[in-house]
């Protein structure tokens, strides 16, 4: 996920995957909820008014690395999805 925001955005590249050390993941609860923020406020600013929902999940796989999951889906004003 950081990867991701780190290829639209400078910034976090240089901040967040140059200086993190190997083994920091930043998947605190506290992250993940400003990680949905973040991404929420963007999708937000890019549809205004349509309607929108983010779906969260997060699960362990089978070699106990937990992975999280954001799903976005939105309608526009002609009512496609």
């Amino acid at each position: 996920m950081l990867k991701l925001l780190a290829s639209y955005n400078d910034e976090v590249a240089k901040v967040v995957l140059k200086n993190a050390p190997e083994n920091c993941k930043y998947t605190s609860h506290q992250i993940q909820k400003e990680i949905l923020q973040i991404l929420s406020s963007r999708v937000r600013k890019h549809i205004r008014d349509s309607k929108f929902c983010i779906v969260v999940d997060e699960a362990r796989d089978e070699s106990k690395k937990e992975q999280m999951t954001l799903v976005s889906r939105f309608v526009d004003k002609a009512g496609l999805v």
